[in-house]
């Protein structure tokens, strides 16, 4: 029996992702793709429960969380699907992928890709300390002492692997909470300074899965976090301008850190979704996007200003597709869904640079290894 708060088991969550969420009921129609598998790295965006088995208060596995999930409450920080959970769907991959943390996460389970993403984590190590989750450095070694020699064992050997590997998806989503962390408006210079070893940090971790087979890799940049709910609500109600302007300053230095790793990697390609500007356009005009609230959280938050997350047990907004925030700082299922669909199919340079994911899931690339397996 499922005892409350126990998260799913795999094969549970697999028959719901295709009861509840069949592909029919995409926003584009997916197109013929090479994608073998996903994988996905960073922060609570893209967590699809992993905190669930650490030690930490960064949690999302009550309810309001899941409130539209068909699992319930799975450790997503959103109401329903996560941004990982979209594009998986997108790529025609035929299950939700599995969390790392998980022990069950082994063997064939793990074939259409696996989920190392932590709430509260960031490429610093310090950051995810503060928080007691896995770092951006810790989920990659992660992969790659744990998840590659399963993935060998599983496809009889290191040809097979490459291939594999090559056609596979690396998703990215981290460096926001690094920045709300140690940035200050009094010392808006040093945010800039982190920002650019942020980057520096960030870029190895992707050489590190080149040199282990990885060709794909979709990056999102940083949301603008001086307009989210919680900025505001310790701003005096407006916008905190001096985090926007380290989130820019990152996303600038990232998509040019992007473009020159790429240049050095024979046959590596990459998508650098502009997150940044499509919540911007929601800002500007909510309505063409559906939404009619930005300013609030759907669901209730602490009043004593002390936390960004959800109070537990308290029901929600009964319109959700019409908020932009579902907690203070997570956006709901309904900006999860148009965001992902435009990293997807948009063909739009502001959005998505050089080509959109659809394009970089029809690519052939290189799939010579670079080093053979070993530890990282």
């Amino acid at each position: 029996m499922q005892r409350p708060g126990q998260p799913l088991p795999a094969n549970m969550l697999h028959i719901l992702f295709l009861v509840f969420f069949p592909f029919s009921h995409l926003l584009v129609a997916m197109a013929e793709s090479n994608v073998t598998a996903m994988f996905v790295f960073g922060d609570s965006i893209v967590d699809s429960g992993n905190n669930d088995f650490l030690d930490t208060t960064s949690k999302g596995n009550y309810y309001p969380y899941g409130v539209d999930f068909p699992a319930g409450a799975t450790g997503r920080f959103t109401n329903g699907r996560n941004p990982a959970d979209i594009l998986a769907q997108l790529l025609g991959l035929p299950r939700l992928l599995p969390v790392f943390n998980d022990p069950l996460t082994k063997g064939s389970a793990i074939l259409s890709g696996v989920n190392y993403a932590t709430g509260g984590s960031g490429i610093l190590v310090s950051t995810s300390v503060t928080a007691n989750v896995t770092s951006l450095g810790q989920q990659v070694t992660n992969f790659i002492n744990s998840t590659l020699p399963d993935l060998e064992s599983q496809l009889k050997g290191s040809a097979g692997l490459s291939s594999y590997l090559s056609q596979s998806i690396f998703l990215f989503n981290s460096g926001g909470d690094d920045l709300s962390v140690q940035c200050s408006a009094s010392a808006l210079a040093e945010c800039f300074t982190l920002a650019e070893e942020l980057v520096g940090n960030f870029t190895q971790q992707l050489e590190r899965l080149y040199d282990y087979g990885a060709r794909k890799f979709v990056v999102f940049n940083l949301m603008p976090s001086g307009c989210d709910v919680y900025a505001k609500s310790i701003n005096n109600g407006t916008c905190a301008e001096y985090l926007n302007e380290a989130d820019l300053y990152f996303n600038h230095k990232l998509k040019a850190a992007l473009d020159g790793v790429s240049k050095e990697k024979v046959g590596m390609a990459f998508v650098y979704v502009n997150i940044t500007h499509m919540v911007n356009a929601i800002f500007d005009d909510p309505a063409a996007y559906g939404v009619a609230v930005t300013n609030e959280s759907c669901c209730t938050v602490p009043s004593d200003g002390a936390g960004f997350l959800c109070s537990e047990g308290v029901a929600p907004c009964s319109d959700r597709s019409s908020y932009l925030y579902f907690d203070t700082v997570h956006p709901t299922e309904h900006v999860y869904v148009q965001l992902s669909t435009k990293a997807y199919s948009s063909e739009l340079d502001t959005e998505v640079y050089p080509f959109n994911v659809k394009v970089l899931a029809g690519l052939a690339v290189t799939s010579s290894l670079a080093q053979p397996w070993g530890d990282a």
